[in-house]
């Protein structure tokens, strides 16, 4: 999840950031209205099968990670780009020792979009998806072949917010320019469309929402820190509501299955002046669909971009300076990784007990962007960069 306005804080990491899963709040309440520029046209033809940007041999060096995801604790995918340039070439590498070494794989046709979207990747069951948030691309054969994937059965416009894949079939979290609808698509790869969910929808003013696949498909949407929605699913066909993860009032990132315990972090209002917008509050149940219940007290941090879940009790935030673990089910946290300048973190997971990724990009003192992707062994204690072509 993360989470977006048009104008990304990774082309301008100094600006306000909240939720890296949450696009209706990433700049505040005020960046709102940048939106209306950055949108997905639902009109346009499916294509079975279009050609990658090269052949995927030879990857020049000087990488910019921007998304990144790993099925398993070895096995990872970054796409990332030359430079931050609207119009940039893509490149695709994968590793399967941690980060050691990397191959590239052919890319998708997915130039940079620049200040106008936010790519987001997925890898699971086989597949690859991406979007640059106003395209969807997937592959079944590791970027050999790429479909173009689009919004059928919409009116209008949306934004593509986050990408998942379950039981074959990709989800898409999308929202409209207008900040009135939030909704989840899917469908099988390849297939040229994805459909939206029956009754996986809200409206209200400035819907919002999170979804995840770590232990069962979950999505939790919410509209204007008044109304909020929640379901799972164990097989990405069949979604059961159930009751909130977190207070309607508040807004909910989603942890994840670990050991049948289904966690969220529960936040203030970004972009809101008011008292209690950096209260944060693990939320917890032993069971998916049980009643969730406050795990720890009530802390302060920065605006938090993203959250997810090693194990029942190891979590780990991300807030705009620092990331923070607790390894007692957020009854105590601690800092591990800190930003003095300030920085956008992305694809937080966690695809074991110990393992965990996360995208980073912020400026450094010589006022120059950059981007690094970082693991931990250690269930978040310590993060590590990883050395990138």
């Amino acid at each position: 999840m993360e989470r977006q306005t048009c104008v990304k804080a990774r082309d301008n990491p100094g600006a306000l950031r909240t939720v890296s899963k949450v696009m209706m709040f990433k700049r505040g309440i005020a960046a709102l209205a940048a939106i209306a520029g950055c949108v997905l046209g639902v009109a346009a033809p499916a294509a079975a099968a279009v050609p990658s940007l090269g052949p995927g041999r030879a990857v020049a060096r000087g990488l910019v990670p921007v998304a990144t995801s790993w099925p398993a604790p070895l096995r990872g995918i970054v796409l990332g780009y030359p430079s931050r340039t609207a119009g940039a070439s893509p490149a695709l590498i994968v590793t399967r020792n941690g980060g050691r070494t990397w191959r590239p794989l052919p890319a998708p046709p997915m130039p940079y979009p620049g200040s106008k979207g936010q790519p987001d990747a997925a890898w699971a069951d086989g597949i690859i998806a991406v979007t640059d948030g106003r395209h969807i691309f997937a592959s079944r054969d590791a970027g050999r072949h790429w479909s173009i994937e689009r919004l059928g059965g919409a009116s209008g416009a949306f934004y593509v917010d986050h990408l998942a894949i379950v039981g074959g079939r990709v989800f898409a979290l999308v929202t409209t320019p207008s900040n009135t609808l939030a909704a989840v698509y899917s469908g099988r790869v390849q297939a040229g469309v994805l459909r939206p969910v029956p009754g996986l929808s809200i409206t209200g003013a400035m819907s919002y929402g999170d979804i995840t696949a770590a232990g069962a498909l979950q999505v939790d949407l919410g509209a204007n820190f008044a109304a909020e929605r929640y379901w799972y699913s164990r097989d990405g066909v069949h979604f059961i509501a159930a009751p909130l993860p977190c207070p309607a009032t508040t807004m909910a990132l989603l942890g994840g299955v670990h050991a049948d315990r289904v966690s969220a972090l529960c936040s203030g209002r970004p972009g809101d002046v008011d008292p209690g917008i950096n209260d944060k509050q693990v939320w917890a149940t032993a069971q998916l669909g049980g009643t969730f219940r406050p795990s720890g007290p009530v802390f302060v941090s920065p605006q938090q971009e993203g959250f997810a879940a090693a194990s029942a009790r190891a979590m780990t935030v991300a807030t705009i300076f620092f990331l923070a673990v607790t390894v007692n089910a957020g009854r105590t946290w601690t800092v591990t990784l800190t930003q003095g300048n300030g920085a956008v973190w992305s694809d937080l997971s966690f695809p074991s007990a110990t393992t965990g990724v996360v995208v980073c990009a912020t400026t450094n003192n010589a006022l120059k962007q950059v981007a690094t992707v970082y693991r931990t062994t250690d269930a978040g204690r310590t993060w590590h960069p990883l050395s990138l072509p």
